[in-house]
């Protein structure tokens, strides 16, 4: 009787040692980080994402850094929306999502990609064919975190004109491949296909309409009577392109001149 209660007691300690082996083991399987696994990058490749954010796969694995730890450096790089870093069993997922530039802008020697927030971040090379408006004439103090006196206002008032022109007519928003902001008193646009200069509006002209006698007040997007005559000058100018350009060969006119109230000017380059 005395070795029937031995044999089941040691065969009780055996079952007990052997199962605590198994879920220890299966423990360490799941709290143990083997792989890394980077997805939603475009244009960053995993090595240019973890040379930023001082990160390799030994570091992540070693879990010496905590998955907010991760995270936050990697959200830093300029060129990163959001970040997402999960844990499932052995593996440490990174989700990203890119910014989503609206325009390129250029301080006259570099060229940015610029972000709904008016984050300017590093055009990379895999973005350089992107068909992007290039808002052009800002200061060569515009960069990375950096801008000029107007170039906020400059960039805010492109901004406008290229969501107004996608409600209007995405074909028409395509037509338009810089906003040029280099003279003080005018905007300019120019067109994609022959580079025609487009004398779009001249801030001068609004103070006649405006209470405020200083000029800057107009070159503010806030300012209703600048974003109701953007609005009236893409409307001839859609229709205008519509009715009269598309019937034109290509570098038929010198320039577009939409200065002037309910009317638009050309200049022929190949006059009689």
């Amino acid at each position: 009787m005395k070795n029937w209660k031995l044999t089941l007691l040691l065969v009780t300690v055996i079952v007990f040692a052997f199962s605590s082996i198994v879920l220890s083991g299966l423990w360490k399987d799941k709290s143990t980080t083997r792989n890394v696994v980077v997805s939603g990058n475009i244009t960053l490749s995993k090595d240019e994402i973890f040379d930023f954010a001082k990160l390799n796969d030994s570091i992540i694995c070693s879990n010496s850094l905590s998955l907010d730890m991760i995270e936050a450096r990697i959200s830093k790089h300029p060129n990163i929306k959001k970040t997402v870093v999960l844990k499932d069993g052995a593996t440490i997922k990174i989700e990203i999502s890119e910014k989503n530039p609206f325009a390129a802008a250029s301080n006259g020697k570099e060229l940015f990609l610029v972000d709904d927030q008016l984050t300017m971040y590093i055009l990379k090379k895999e973005q350089t064919n992107v068909d992007l408006p290039v808002v052009s004439g800002l200061s060569e103090e515009l960069g990375t975190g950096s801008y000029g006196k107007d170039d906020l206002k400059c960039l805010k008032i492109a901004q406008y004109i290229i969501r107004q022109s996608i409600k209007l007519n995405k074909s028409f928003y395509n037509f338009i491949s810089e906003i040029n902001f280099t003279d003080s008193n005018r905007i300019t646009l120019f067109t994609s296909d022959d580079a025609t200069p487009v004398f779009f509006i001249e801030y001068s002209n609004l103070l006649r309409k405006d209470k405020y006698e200083n000029i800057s007040n107009v070159k503010d997007i806030n300012n209703s009577t600048l974003r109701t005559e953007i609005d009236k000058k893409l409307i001839q100018l859609n229709a205008f392109l519509k009715q009269v350009r598309v019937y034109r060969p290509m570098s038929s006119f010198k320039y577009i001149d939409m200065r002037f109230s309910d009317i638009v000017v050309t200049k022929n380059n190949h006059l009689q």
